[in-house]
């Protein structure tokens, strides 16, 4: 054989003497992301030091704590491929139920067990964190994941256009959505009896004006007649009509009006879900990593609720801070990689729907989830958010809604979401903690 010649089974090998470079983030393992191949060993480390070292013999609750958090984020992108994997292999039927089904597990394990254990100690700071990550990951969805995505794919590209009609539907669902979750909310704020720890007369007159400091409106006068007669059935009825409302979308957007999607949409688990998705794994295999994913995320949840309570007690900051971005967007931060991913590919309907998708589930069945399960079993979660979770939350939605009116978008605009989102930010960190936090 001549020197020139190679075998027809000749090898090539790549030798690359760069571990690292700028592209890193783009390889893939089997279809996984290099970085949540990576992050895997971490997961390990946090749950043996997390059920070894129960005495907190060589970490902190802190460390162990921060470890939790960090070990979600592989855990959601593990979950997020197998559900895409399952759905784009089974029939309509099954890929709802699938994606209704592990699309908020994430979120509602960690929101369960806080709840649980604010159960069992019988504190109600747990009850406030849980309702402050959700609103945190609604106003991130809404506000931050669309604007940052504006922002970075404005910069490679002047202007960029998306489906405003599928827009259109994600935003109906948006206003219901916020609607139907705060309408107990607001019930309250009419029928409720205001209730003051201290009042002050400031004019020196017995008929004068009074200044008075932590106020609420109390739900359990009269033996709880209001809350329970009036106020505890508008739940129930709010947590029926928002499953259901999104299982009509659901069959909307996937069934009956699909063309409306012109623009394929994949990893997003919502109303609005139509895609051909690339099949990286089989079905038994992503059923196998999904329940396995479920359960590291179920111990990480466990272990995070567990050491967080001597974060809110010694921290300064408000826990209104820590719930709303913390514990609301760090499981979110592989679908915001996703969202910036796709928007410098200029498919920016794909990043919409990723934030929007998201929104709408917390609204349409995470908190009508964490309704159910108190039925069952008794968490003393009341379905009543301060007026700062409701303020902010409906003008971030009627803010989102009217940039995204005429199908457009530049930077500009992604600049005034993601301020706005940072403006409230400041207005949670600032704010006080909860009474009796």
């Amino acid at each position: 054989m001549r020197k020139t010649e190679v075998p027809l089974e000749a090898e090539v090998v790549l030798c690359c003497y760069r571990a690292v470079n700028a592209y890193y983030y783009k390889y893939a393992v089997d279809g996984i992301n290099v970085f949540a191949v990576n992050l895997l060993p971490l997961v390990i480390v946090t749950l043996v030091l997390g059920y070894v070292d129960s005495r907190n013999r060589f970490t902190g609750s802190a460390v162990k704590f921060t470890l939790s958090l960090l070990s979600i984020m592989p855990l959601s992108y593990y979950i997020g491929m197998a559900i895409a994997s399952i759905s784009a292999q089974s029939t309509f039927a099954v890929g709802a139920v699938v994606n209704a089904t592990f699309g908020s597990i994430i979120e509602l394990t960690f929101y369960i067990t806080a709840l649980i254990k604010g159960s069992r100690e019988g504190n109600k700071c747990y009850e406030e964190i849980v309702k402050s990550a959700l609103t945190g990951t609604l106003l991130g969805c809404v506000l931050l994941v669309p604007g940052l995505c504006m922002v970075i794919g404005g910069i490679r590209h002047q202007e960029q256009r998306f489906n405003s009609r599928s827009a259109g539907v994600s935003s109906a669902l948006l206003f219901l959505s916020v609607g139907g979750v705060f309408a107990p909310t607001l019930f309250s704020k009419v029928y409720g009896r205001l209730v003051c720890g201290e009042c002050q007369n400031i004019t020196q007159s017995p008929a004068g004006h009074y200044l008075c400091q932590n106020c609420h409106f109390d739900l359990m006068e009269n033996n709880g007649t209001l809350y329970y007669k009036h106020v505890q059935p508008l739940v129930y009825t709010v947590s029926l009509v928002l499953p259901a409302a999104y299982l009509i979308g659901l069959f909307f957007t996937l069934k009956t009006h699909s063309h409306i999607y012109d623009i394929h949409i994949s990893d997003c688990h919502m109303p609005g879900h139509h895609h051909s998705a690339v099949v990286h794994w089989s079905r038994c295999r992503a059923l196998i990593i999904l329940l396995l994913s479920t359960l590291c995320m179920s111990a990480c949840a466990d272990l995070a609720t567990e050491h967080i309570g001597p974060i809110l007690t010694d921290s300064t900051v408000s826990q209104y801070f820590i719930g709303v971005t913390v514990l609301a967007m760090v499981p979110e931060l592989p679908e915001i990689v996703n969202g910036i991913q796709f928007a410098l590919k200029n498919n920016l309907s794909l990043s919409i729907e990723i934030g929007s998708c998201i929104a709408v589930q917390v609204c349409m069945l995470q908190i009508p989830i964490l309704v159910l399960f108190t039925v069952f079993y008794p968490t003393g979660f009341i379905l009543v958010f301060s007026d700062l979770h409701v303020y902010s939350s409906m003008f971030s939605v009627v803010l989102m809604n009217y940039i995204f009116m005429d199908g457009k978008c530049d930077y500009f605009q992604g600049t005034v979401l993601v301020m706005v989102y940072f403006i409230l930010l400041a207005v949670y960190f600032f704010a006080p903690s909860p009474a009796g936090c």
